[in-house]
């Protein structure tokens, strides 16, 4: 796989629809200003496919929802995920290569 095709590659996580979802969803729109971003839809979750990179950011999420959230909080409502994923302890980091 060449470089570019990585680049192009789509990455992100599949969340449970709800409270968590919906702010994580919007916390992503945030936090990957720049980057395509796609949604699927369905009926008990939501694919985020953002193009290269996504990052999730804590705090942001926890601004969303006027809490704060832990990485545990979005694990539990997360049952899959697209690409390589990197977490240390104020963001989630999906990866394409």
């Amino acid at each position: 796989m060449t470089n570019d095709t990585r680049q192009k590659r789509f990455v992100g996580p599949i969340i449970k629809t709800g409270e968590i979802g919906d702010a994580v969803l919007e916390a992503i729109r945030e936090d990957n200003d720049g980057r395509k971003i796609e949604v699927e839809e369905h009926a008990s979750y939501m694919r985020i496919k953002v193009q290269g990179e996504c990052v999730i950011r804590f705090a942001t999420v926890g601004d969303m929802l006027g809490r704060d959230v832990t990485r545990s909080d979005i694990e539990a409502n997360m049952p899959a995920l697209e690409g390589f994923i990197r977490v240390d302890s104020e963001q989630m980091r999906f990866l394409s290569e």
